[in-house]
C-alpha cells in the first residue's frame, strides 16, 4: 500500500488519539496543532528543532544555549509531539524560543506547518522519521539534519514495507550527526551508503553538565534511595521488595515518569500495608513513612541531588530504560535493570569502568541495595567513576555547534535574519 494512502486512511486514528489527549491535558492548543492549524507566524525565519518529548527537549538544551548565544537576533521554534515534552521546554525559558507542536503525519497538517513556520533550517532530534513530513521540507527546500542521531534494534527490525519507506526517506536528509559509531553504520544500513553520517557523540552528556538542577530545600533529614522515572509494575515491585527483605527503615522515595499516575500507583500498592506519603497530596515524611510517592513535575533532579542510592526506572520491565546520566554526573552510584536497550551505548560504556551496576531481576537490586548500604566507601566510589566518564565526556554540544557550522556557514554566520 502506498504510504501517503496509508496515513489518509489512519487519520480518523490519529485525531480521536488526539482528541482524548487534548482532553487529558486540557489542551486545546494541542488540538488544533497537531490536527494542522494554528501554528505561530514568525516575521523572521525561525531555526526549527523538533524534539519528540521530554527526553529530546533535555537533551538539546544545552546546544540550543550555544545557538542562542551566537545568534542572538535569531529566531527558534521547538516542536514536540507531547504535552509533557511542551511544560519540560517552557520550563526553561530560553530568549527568542518559541513552542508548538508537531502536526500528525498528514499531507495538509504538514503543508500548513511549514507554510506557517516558514524555516530556514530543520533539525530533528535523534530517531524521528517521518516520509510526508521529511519529503514536504525538501519540496520547500529546506536543509535538513538529524541531530544525536540515533536508531533502535527495532526500527532496524521492522517489516521491509517499513525499511523501504525509511531509506527513501533518509535521502532528503543532508546530514545525519550521530551519537556513536554503531548508530552511523546502523543509519548506513538503512539508508544505503549514499547517506551522510558524521560521528559526533553523545548530546546526553552535555545536558546533564549545563542543565539547571532543582534543588528541593527542607525536603527530609531521613537517608532515602531514590527509584527515578518508574514505569507501571516497577512500583509495586520495589515496594514489594522492600517489605520482603526489611527494608522499611529505608526511605525509599518514587518519582514516577509520568506523575498523573500518582494515584493508580498508590492503589496498587495498597495492598502492601505500608506507610506511603505523596507529594501532591503535600504529605509530611516521618520516621514511619515507608515510602514517600513524588507524583510532580520536573522536581527529579532535586531528588538525585539528595538521594543516596539512584534505581533508574524503565528498566526492570521490557520499556529499554531511561536517562541515567544526571545520576552519574551528580557523583551518585547507580542500578540498572536488566532492559536498558534504549542506552545500550551508555550502560557499555559505564559497565566497562565499573560505573554503574547493572541487576538481571528484582532479587539482585534488593542484594545490591543492601551491600551499598553496609559500604559506603562502595558507594562513593561507583559515584566517583560515574562522574569522571561524564566530566570526560564535557564539551560534546560545543563540537555540534562548530559541525553545524561548517555544514551551514550561511546561516550561522550571516548578519541578516532573512526577512519573510
Amino acid at each position: 500500500m502506498n504510504y501517503r494512502l496509508l496515513t489518509f486512511f489512519l487519520f480518523p486514528a490519529f485525531i480521536i488519539y488526539t482528541i482524548k489527549t487534548a482532553f487529558k491535558f486540557k489542551s486545546l492548543r494541542y488540538l488544533k496543532q497537531r490536527s494542522g492549524f494554528s501554528f505561530p507566524k514568525f516575521n523572521t525565519q525561525p531555526i526549527w528543532i523538533h524534539c519528540a518529548s521530554v527526553g529530546e527537549v533535555n537533551t538539546f538544551i544545552p546546544l540550543l544555549e550555544l545557538f542562542i548565544t551566537h545568534l542572538p537576533q535569531q529566531k527558534f521554534l521547538i516542536t514536540t509531539n507531547t504535552v509533557t515534552g511542551a511544560a519540560t521546554f517552557e520550563k526553561y525559558q530560553l530568549a527568542n524560543t518559541q513552542h508548538c507542536y508537531l502536526p500528525i503525519e498528514n499531507n495538509r497538517a504538514v503543508k500548513n506547518f511549514l507554510n506557517s513556520t516558514q524555516p530556514r533550517l530543520a533539525l530533528i532530534m535523534e530517531t524521528e522519521i517521518w516520509p510526508l513530513l521529511f519529503k514536504s521540507i525538501n519540496r520547500k527546500n529546506i536543509p535538513l539534519s538529524i541531530i544525536n542521531g540515533r536508531l533502535s534494534n527495532r526500527t532496524l527490525n521492522t517489516s521491509s514495507w517499513i525499511k523501504k519507506h525509511y531509506h527513501h526517506t533518509l535521502q532528503y536528509v543532508d546530514t545525519i550527526f550521530s551519537r556513536s559509531k554503531q548508530d552511523s553504520q546502523a543509519y548506513k544500513e538503512l539508508g544505503g551508503d549514499t547517506i551522510n553520517t558524521q560521528l559526533i557523540g553523545n548530546l546526553k552528556f552535555s545536558q546533564i553538565t549545563q542543565s539547571k538542577a532543582v534543588t528541593l530545600s527542607n525536603f527530609t533529614k531521613r537517608e532515602f534511595i531514590l527509584a527515578a522515572s518508574t514505569h507501571n509494575d516497577e512500583e509495586f515491585q520495589l515496594a514489594k521488595l522492600w517489605k520482603e527483605i526489611g527494608l522499611q527503615k529505608t526511605l525509599l522515595v518514587i518519582v514516577p515518569r509520568h506523575p498523573d499516575r500518582g494515584l493508580s500507583i498508590l492503589k496498587q500498592l495498597e495492598p502492601l500495608k505500608l506507610n506511603i506519603a505523596m507529594r501532591s497530596n503535600g504529605d509530611a515524611i516521618t520516621k514511619s513513612t515507608h515510602i514517600y510517592l513524588a507524583d510532580t513535575l520536573g522536581e527529579l533532579s532535586g531528588f538525585m541531588r539528595h538521594a543516596e542510592i539512584i534505581f533508574m526506572g524503565g528498566s526492570l520491565i521490557p520499556h529499554g530504560g531511561q536517562n541515567f546520566l544526571e545520576a552519574a554526573q551528580l557523583g551518585k552510584p547507580v542500578i540498572i535493570g536488566p532492559h536498558m536497550h534504549n542506552f545500550q551505548n551508555e550502560v557499555d560504556l559505564f559497565k566497562q569502568q565499573h560505573a554503574c551496576i547493572q541487576v538481571n531481576n528484582i532479587a539482585a537490586l534488593g542484594t545490591i541495595i543492601q551491600s551499598l548500604l553496609i559500604d559506603k566507601n562502595n558507594r562513593v566510589s561507583l559515584g566517583e567513576r560515574a562522574e569522571k566518564i561524564i566530566n570526560e565526556q564535557a564539551g560534546i554540544a560545543e563540537i555540534y555547534m562548530d559541525e553545524l557550522k561548517k555544514h551551514y556557514p550561511s546561516i550561522f554566520t550571516s548578519t541578516d535574519q532573512h526577512q519573510v
